[in-house]
């Protein structure tokens, strides 16, 4: 304790200073005019990509409305993408004209009259079995056309969405009714197979064809997708009599194969096998959407625009100069203050020592403090290289911050689809029902579902906690030994599915069988699921990064609306985020009004159409309170003789006028669950919009609503005061009492995953050997729907056959998760002209596995992906050809990512690349030598430099030489910065720390001046260098479109 209070009591530990370096002003101005000659450079380059860059906009307008009058002209039926009224009525049609069809197909099977031929008429027709099957017709077809048309729509929509000036000339009331109808589309792909299967099934003896007798399937193969409906057909079976216990169902289109097990196996038992080479479900899951920052405060590494970036850091510098400046005079002030001081107190000391007085005051004399720096006239602070510290530690901060995957909150046994890929389309393979039908001679009765919709059972599961061994004998077994049944004990109880996969998609990488699955999961509000919503404090707790944070978080917002970032959301994310955000998916909005004035007619109808389904017949309003405590003070008044004479006007009691509604005054007896109907859902007004109107909100229409759904919310919830009372057991039962009562709450988990509601309390009780020390609570549920391995068991590849095989206890939607980066980083890369053709560029890429060739022309890119290989091979293989050049890249990812060589990284690859070294680099940078290797990609050569992965963020290191130059002279090797361009020759400098890479840069003799960017130092090796450059506008944009998208620089 002495020491805490003598700790207490003394001075508070200096804060050291920090050593700052000071630069005569003279030499400042020389840097503000390097820097006015650097940006006047820089802004020359600049200027020549910009300037294709407008060429090239105008070319794409004038493009944009040739295709619009195209699309005009082609009358394909598909909507315009801009217009959702267009889409849904693209939507109301397909489903009108398929109900038309369906309505119109006829079962070929009541014209069959095998006794036809038998007539001697010579105009007879031939109506038998085998003639008329002939002439049936295929529902697959016209699916097949309405399925593609979706696909069609969403491709131009996704083209519209991607499109940021297409996106921004909206409303935003505009932007959301564009994502509900896009919604809305990749719903009725899945309505779509519904009703195909449901039209196969009520007409199932007319489509589908068996082979025993006991079984019947029918399957379809579309352009991008496969359907196959397997069942048991509607005769008798004894499933406890089978020689195995199991039933293999094949269903070929799909290439899929199901051993069925004994505990599902009923009459009429019907698969269905969806896949889709395309992703339509992905999105439904958690880690779909990456990280998204609604703040404006994005951090200065981001900025792409070189000029911007320059001048943006030469203002940070400039306000990080000014306030070390004046922190500088604050802390010189502080200290001569406190020396004045101590002289007082020293000369206060030394006069009462002389004093002969008894009386002596204690005089504290402060500690001397160390003497700051002294600014000297003239004098200014250098702050470049703590600019760079702290822009370095505001980059990984805000990474780490918006982009890590511990805020993603992932299980063990939940994908990560940030950092794996769902590849090889998607498989739905459900049991379902379908309708009662029977056959008579001459026509047939179909017993239809409730709105003739589908009805799916994905909650039905193998029984596998079944003890019972199988029945099956040895010599069973052994006749079965050849056939694809898995008949080992611990296989029978399970579904075993077996997936046919594409033949090189499991070369590079072995998938994760996953499957997608909506259940519930404890919300915890406290957790790092919760992605931050701003990125204001970037830096970590330091003394130096908190007294500039101010400075950096000021500079950074001006101009933020202009400045364009990487980092920046784009406006589709914010839209898919803000509805995801949403609490309700179809939230009413109406126009709030006071509750104390006279309501209008449609004020009334608005009351009863959202008041009355919100209350229960046993409600009291306040009104009805009122009266019954008069009543109850007039019955207690008659039991008097003497009857006081009542006056002319009695004042009510304020307490009774003012009386609240509230759930603790409904008194009246009611249903433990009480039966609400169903309400539309209300979208309230936040708490600085609720006081509009100038009066409380309580007093308008909004707070009686929101008033009424709490009191519903708390009858509904009553029945948990039921379920949490106190239990008393004797002390017999006490004993018992040893372990936590789990048994409830495995029940209620269990039924959860067939539970739609979000919100719902699952009650947690432990129970210890004293009853007194119950803890009983309630946990909030939310649904979570997530790509899960969790019943996935034993998964194994057949490499040689390219099949997967796994088991599980339930059908459902399946996947293939693979890594994401599995080809990252990249090993080489070269960007040169083609010696053939001087108007075509060709870009060499190295993966990690593969080696891309792509062909760069005006048309578009074209290429082929062959393996690595060091010396020439006559007939290489080819893993993906691109043989027709194709102009939009969003068409070619998706052919890339298809066929499983993903080279084209997010803003998170940083945290998912484990295959070796990368260094990102400076985005500006980075960004600006795209710009000008694609303004002389017909002259040099740009290729890759070991060393550039070893360098630091703000350090480019690559090669180049002339195209045309056979020899090595020409070779040249360059150091980029921010601030300027060297050729040097580099090595490794002897580090202490084994982690710390040093590289040691000597200037070549080459630097004849000083250049600050690759395009002043490819004109000091090439004098006309921009009198030959690149001036085709298109190639232009081709080329550093690619580089840009690709990265070399950041990802080899």
């Amino acid at each position: 304790m002495g020491k805490k209070d003598k700790s207490a009591s003394g001075s508070a530990k200096a804060e050291p200073i920090i050593k700052v370096t000071m630069i005569p002003e003279s030499e400042a101005k020389d840097r503000e005019v390097k820097y006015l000659a650097r940006l006047a450079d820089v802004s020359v380059s600049a200027e020549l990509v910009k300037s294709a860059e407008r060429e090239f906009y105008d070319q794409e307008i004038a493009r944009a409305k040739t295709e619009e009058w195209e699309h005009y002209l082609r009358c394909d039926g598909l909507p315009h993408p801009t217009s959702p009224v267009e889409v849904r009525t693209f939507i109301a049609k397909i489903r009108h004209f398929d109900e038309i069809e369906t309505n119109g197909a006829l079962d070929w099977t009541l014209s069959v009259d095998d006794r036809s031929v038998l007539n001697q008429d010579i105009f007879r027709k031939d109506k038998t079995r085998g003639v008329v099957k002939l002439t049936k017709d295929n529902p697959g077809t016209h699916y097949d056309a309405n399925v593609r048309m979706c696909l069609d729509t969403l491709k131009q929509m996704d083209v519209m969405m991607d499109n940021e000036a297409e996106m921004d000339r909206m409303s935003k009331k505009q932007q959301l009714a564009i994502m509900d109808a896009y919604s809305e589309v990749q719903q009725e792909i899945e309505h779509l197979f519904n009703r195909l299967t449901y039209r196969v099934l009520k007409m199932q003896d007319s489509y589908m064809d068996t082979v025993d007798g006991r079984t019947t399937h029918w399957s379809f193969k579309g352009n991008p997708w496969e359907i196959d409906l397997w069942g048991l057909r509607n005769v008798p079976i004894r499933f406890q009599h089978m020689d195995l216990p199991v039933i293999f169902a094949e269903l070929k289109a799909s290439g899929v194969d199901i051993q069925i097990p004994i505990s599902v196996l009923a009459d009429c038992l019907t698969v269905r096998s969806v896949h889709t080479d395309f992703d339509n479900v992905s999105y439904k899951a958690k880690s779909y959407e990456p990280a998204v920052t609604y703040s404006e405060n994005f951090p200065n590494a981001g900025i792409v625009d070189i000029l911007e970036s320059i001048q943006n850091e030469w203002w940070l510098q400039e306000d990080l100069k000014f306030e070390t400046l004046a922190n500088m005079e604050n802390k010189r002030q502080e200290y001569e203050d406190t020396m004045r001081l101590i002289a007082e107190k020293t000369d206060q000391a030394a006069r009462a020592a002389k004093q002969s007085s008894d009386d002596k005051h204690n005089i504290i004399i402060p500690k001397v403090p160390k003497a700051p720096p002294v600014v000297l006239p003239g004098m200014v602070p250098d702050v470049y290289h703590e600019y760079i510290k702290i822009e370095d530690r505001e980059y990984a901060g805000y990474m780490d911050e918006v982009y890590h995957p511990r805020h993603l909150d992932m299980r063990e046994f939940e994908i990560n689809l940030r950092e794996c890929i769902m590849l090889g389309g998607i498989y739905s393979v459900l049991i379902i029902r379908r309708p009662d039908q029977t056959h008579f001679e001459k026509f047939n009765i179909i017993l239809h579902e409730d709105g003739r919709v589908l009805y799916t059972m994905p909650n039905i599961k193998a029984d596998v906690e079944s003890r019972r061994r199988s029945n099956v004998s040895g010599k069973t077994l052994e006749d079965y030994r050849s056939s694809t049944f898995l008949l080992q004990e611990n296989d029978l109880p399970y579904f075993i599915v077996s997936i046919q996969l594409p033949a090189d998609l499991c070369k590079w990488s072995q998938p994760k069988v996953c499957q997608l699955l909506t259940e519930q999961e404890p919300l915890d509000s406290t957790h790092g699921r919760d992605r931050p919503n701003g990125s204001d404090n970037f830096l970590t707790s330091n003394a130096n990064q908190n007294r500039f944070s101010s400075v950096f978080s000021q500079s950074s917002m001006r101009g933020s609306a202009e400045i364009s970032n990487i980092f920046r959301p784009s406006i589709r994310s914010l839209l898919r985020v803000s509805k995801l955000d949403k609490v309700g998916p179809n939230e009413l909005s109406f126009e709030n009004f006071k509750l104390l004035e006279s309501l209008d007619v449609v004020d009334v109808r608005k009351m009863e159409r959202h008041c009355l389904p919100r209350m229960l017949s046993s409600f009291k309003l306040p009104r009805d309170m009122i009266e019954d405590t008069a009543e109850l003070e007039v019955t207690k008044s008659n039991r008097c003789r003497l009857v006081k004479r009542p006056e002319l006007e009695e004042p009510k009691p304020q307490q009774e006028m003012s009386r609240e509604f509230t759930f603790e005054d409904q008194n009246e007896p009611e249903r433990l669950f009480p039966a609400f109907p169903p309400v539309e859902a209300i979208e309230y007004p936040d708490e600085d919009e609720a006081d509009e109107l100038g009066v409380p909100f309580a007093d308008t229409g909004m707070g009686l609503l929101k008033k009424l759904d709490h009191i519903k919310s708390q009858y509904i919830g009553r029945f948990n005061q039921l379920w949490n009372q106190q239990e008393f057991l004797d002390k017999k039962d006490k004993k018992l009492l040893k372990a936590p009562a789990l048994a409830i709450e495995e029940e209620l988990a269990d039924k959860s995953q067939a539970s739609k509601t979000k919100g719902r309390l699952i009650r947690k009780s432990q129970m210890g050997g004293n009853m007194d020390n119950d803890s009983v609570g309630t946990v909030e549920m939310e649904d979570v729907t997530h790509w899960t391995t969790r019943y996935i068991k034993e998964p194994t590849l057949d490499q040689a056959n390219h099949k997967i095989t796994f088991k599980t206890d339930r059908l459902g939607t399946f996947g293939l998760a693979f890594k994401r980066y599995e080809h990252f980083p990249f090993r080489d890369w070269t960007l040169q002209p083609n010696e053939e053709n001087p108007d075509e560029i060709i870009f060499t890429l190295d993966t990690f596995h593969v080696r891309i060739f792509f062909y760069i022309t005006t048309q578009g890119v074209r290429g082929y992906v062959t393996d690595l290989s060091k010396a020439y091979t006559a007939k290489p293989v080819i893993y993906l050809e691109i043989k027709e050049p194709i102009s939009d890249f969003g068409q070619l990812r998706q052919q890339f990512i298809r066929n499983n060589i993903n080279i084209f990284a997010e803003h998170d690859a940083s945290f998912y690349i484990e295959n070796g070294y990368f260094s990102m680099k400076h985005v500006a940078t980075e960004h600006h030598c795209y710009n000008i290797m694609g303004l002389h990609c017909k002259l040099m050569k740009f290729y890759r430099s070991s060393w550039n992965r070893l360098a630091t963020r703000r350090d480019i290191i690559m090669n180049m030489k002339i195209a045309k130059d056979t020899s090595d002279y020409s070779e040249a090797t360059l150091r980029i910065t921010p601030e300027q361009t060297t050729f040097v020759q580099v090595s490794e400098k002897c580090s202490d720390d084994v982690n710390v890479i040093l590289l040691d840069y000597t200037q070549t003799w080459r630097n004849i001046s000083n250049f600050t960017d690759l395009h002043q130092a490819v004109t000091s090796m090439v004098v006309n260098a921009t009198e030959v450059r690149n001036k085709d506008t298109v190639l232009l944009n081709y080329v550093t479109r690619m580089l840009k998208q690709l990265r070399p620089l950041s990802f080899s």
